[in-house]
This record gives structure tokens, sequence and C-alpha cells, in this order.
């Protein structure tokens, strides 16, 4: 099967509104949920438009960064920027800072693709400018759009064989990136097995169950992520945030018990089920 110069621009036609789409979406969210605002309105607004929270939260923050004038220069220059690359120049760096915050770099890609005559920049092309390789943590996702076989694939032979060893180095950060990916994995299990599970808009008793499902998720991912240590110094200060945390918590437990189980018949206890299986079987 061959293609023509006229599939090509049909297809870039196409992934341009895909693009535009997915930073529109961006917007949205934008407007109708506040970043570091309550995870529970954030994601039932994503059930409402059968989105994922993840994925959500990806459209929010690259719209946020990618402000319209970008939006328009890259639409005014002739030469395809996919979302993917848009999506990458917004990630955020171990600063905390995106890695091209007012795409300064972006932009002196165009420049240069226009003065060559490049159709298109690259995702792996601005990551190279950028100096960064995908997120460790995104290769390892079997969702993920890139596969860490696909990256390896893509590099030079020696760029390959510097990746390899770089792995091979940060075992340590291997390790807990495959934990978070297998982590992820589990909640996105849950969600689609859990008690909101077959079809339809989920009732409210299906969305408590589900927010306390993913507390609970959180809370071992917590436990996990801080081990027991020989001594934590903290402050005066950091100590009262902890009491006071912990006074949430208990409260949280208690409204679970009270607003939840309470209301709902008791079942027989594992023991007395035993018991009652054993006079049986006596008779």
């Amino acid at each position: 099967m061959s293609y023509t110069e006229q599939d090509v621009r049909e297809g870039r036609r196409l992934m341009n509104e895909g693009c535009e789409n997915r930073l529109v979406i961006g917007d949205k969210l934008l407007a109708v949920t506040v970043p570091g605002g309550p995870d529970s309105a954030f994601d039932q607004y994503c059930d409402e438009i059968g989105l994922s929270p993840k994925t959500a939260r990806q459209y929010r923050h690259t719209a946020r960064i990618c402000t319209p004038p970008v939006r328009q220069l890259v639409a005014d220059c002739g030469v395809h920027v996919s979302y993917s690359a848009l999506r990458e120049g917004a990630r955020l760096a171990p600063s905390g800072k995106p890695y091209d915050e007012d795409y300064s770099t972006l932009r002196r890609l165009l420049r240069e693709a226009s003065e060559a005559g490049a159709g298109r920049i690259s995702a792996l092309r601005y990551r190279r400018a950028l100096g960064i390789g995908p997120a460790l943590q995104d290769l390892l996702d079997p969702s993920s759009n890139t596969s860490l076989a696909d990256y390896l694939a893509s590099l030079a032979p020696q760029e390959r064989d510097q990746a390899l060893r770089d792995l091979v180095e940060k075992k340590a950060e291997v390790h807990d990136a495959l934990k978070r990916v297998m982590d992820e994995k589990r909640r996105r299990d849950r969600e689609t097995r859990g008690p909101e599970c077959g079809g339809g808009k989920p009732d409210k008793a299906a969305v408590v169950a589900r927010d306390l499902v993913r507390l609970s998720d959180q809370g071992a991912a917590f436990m996990s992520r801080y081990p027991p240590a020989a001594s934590l110094a903290f402050t005066n200060e950091q100590r009262a945030a902890c009491k006071e945390a912990l006074g949430t918590l208990d409260v949280l437990a208690t409204w679970i018990r009270v607003r939840v189980l309470d209301d709902q018949p008791a079942e027989p206890a594992a023991a007395d089920k035993w018991t009652e299986t054993r006079d049986l079987v006596g008779v």
C-alpha cells in the first residue's frame, strides 16, 4: 500500500484538528474546574464527559501552558506540530517549571524548519532540542502512546546504548517507575471493575464507594512511599500539622462507619458463618 502527498496533507489536517480539539477540551477543563481543587469534583466531571482523569489533567495543563498566541503561531507557520510535541513542551521539569515554559525553543525550531522548508517538527526532535527524553513512567506504561521499545528503536545506535546504560544505572528509579505504573494499572482496573461497573451512569452510592476506594488506594500508596524510619525530626509546626491530619482521618473513619456502614444490614461474621456450618454438619 502506498500513499500520496494529498494523503499526507489530509492526515496532517486531521491531526491538527485533533490537536485543536484536545486544547479546547483543556480550556473547558480550566473553565469548569480549579487546578489544585477537590479531586472528587474533577473526577466526577470527567465521568460525566467520559474522559480519563489522568488524560484530562494532561489536557488541562497543556492548555494552560500553550496559550492562544502560541497556538496561533503554530497554526500560521505552515509547519506541522502535533499535540504530543506541545505536551512535551508543557511537561514539568524536576524544577517544577515546564521544560519550554514560553515555548521559546519551539519558536526557534519553527523558524529553522520554515527556512529549511521542512514540513513538520516531531516530538522526538523537540525532546532532543529540550535535552530531555520521554518520562520513564510513560515509557513503561502499556497504555502510553510511546513504548520503551519504540523509543529505543528511534535512537541512533550510540544513543540507544547510552540510554540502556542509563536504565541499568537508574535501577532504583526504574523500580519506582514500574511500581507507579502497576499502582496506576490496579487503580484503572479497580475503576472498571469497581462498585459502579456494569454500564450506565453510576448512582450516588456507587460514586461514594468509588471515591472511598480511591482514598484507600491513596492511603496504601502513601504508606508504601514512606516506609518506617528510625526517627523523623519534625518541627513543632510539622508535628501540629500531622496531628491535625490525623484528627481529620479519625473523623473520616467515623463518618464512614456511621454514614456508610451502619446503614447497611450487617452480614454474619466469618467466625459466625463457620460456627453455623459446623452446627449443621454436626446435626
